[in-house]
């Protein structure tokens, strides 16, 4: 094959590869142009045009969206329990698994095990003991008990990531701390905490998208309609014999714009973190 051949053929490859991902990226962007639209139109025109661009644009519907959900109220519930988790999660994740990762006790290898063990442990098999649990406990309707939720169920996959991203910093650092020194806590938040800068951003990443989206478990603890998250709080548009579709689309909208801004003021941090993190651990 000549070159002038070989480029013309890798040329095509190129744009039948770029056409592929235009189509690709058309279909995941399709429901979302949808949800807009329709979050727009009014009652009939939804019933009877259920896709495409709206007829009349009908602004209301968000604010009764706006109003139904208590939008800010439920806002700050979903951003307060997010944070608040997150962080907790972290500091859980790195400060368990720095142990495992450098001291090679059985105790620790145990204890691995089982966090490893507990990842395997779909969170349906636990909802009915864990609410029961919750209710004598008085930790329903509480933001605390939100936090103690999300808590245990990332943790351990948090504390996976960390471990194997440690491993990889080498012992010598740390040593060199002490011996200018900082015991073992100081040598870890002064010199390895800092470095575990990109699998930190995955483990948030990660923890971002399924607390900021979870439906269910905020359904269940948070029965209270001034405790709501803003995901179940969607559920008040869907009546017994009635659902208030065009409300229901702009509510969504409304859930989904935090998360969209976040994402794009982050995006960078983002992909390097899932990369990074993917790469380390």
């Amino acid at each position: 094959m000549s070159k002038r051949s070989y480029i013309k053929s890798k040329k095509r490859v190129r744009i039948l590869i770029e056409i592929i991902m235009i189509i690709i990226t058309a279909v995941h962007l399709f429901p979302v142009f949808n949800l807009v639209c329709s979050s727009l139109k009014t009652s009939g025109d939804l019933m009877y045009h259920p896709v495409g661009l709206p007829h009349e644009i009908d602004l209301s519907n968000y604010q009764v969206a706006w109003e139904t959900l208590d939008y800010l109220r439920t806002l700050f519930n979903t951003t307060f329990i997010c944070v608040v988790s997150i962080l907790l999660i972290v500091l859980v994740g790195a400060f368990a698994a720095y142990p495992i990762a450098r001291y090679n006790l059985k105790f620790n290898k145990v204890m691995y095990y089982v966090f490893l063990a507990l990842i395997m442990i779909p969170g349906q098999a636990i909802l009915i003991p864990l609410v029961r649990m919750y209710y004598r406990l008085g930790l329903v309707n509480t933001y605390h008990g939100m936090v103690i939720v999300y808590i245990v169920s990332a943790a351990p996959f948090a504390i996976f990531l960390y471990t194997g991203f440690i491993k990889t910093i080498p012992k010598s650092l740390e040593e060199s701390a002490i011996i200018d020194g900082c015991g073992p806590f100081g040598a870890f938040i002064r010199i390895v905490f800092p470095l575990l800068k990109s699998v930190t951003t995955t483990v948030i990443i990660l923890n971002i998208m399924s607390i900021w989206n979870d439906f269910l478990m905020p359904m269940l603890i948070l029965q209270k309609k001034e405790m709501r998250t803003l995901t179940p709080s969607i559920f008040n548009f869907f009546e017994e014999f009635s659902t208030s579709w065009n409300y229901a689309f702009a509510a969504s909208v409304l859930v989904m714009l935090p998360g969209i801004l976040i994402f794009l003021l982050l995006q960078k941090h983002f992909v390097e973190g899932m990369v990074a993190g993917s790469v380390k651990s």
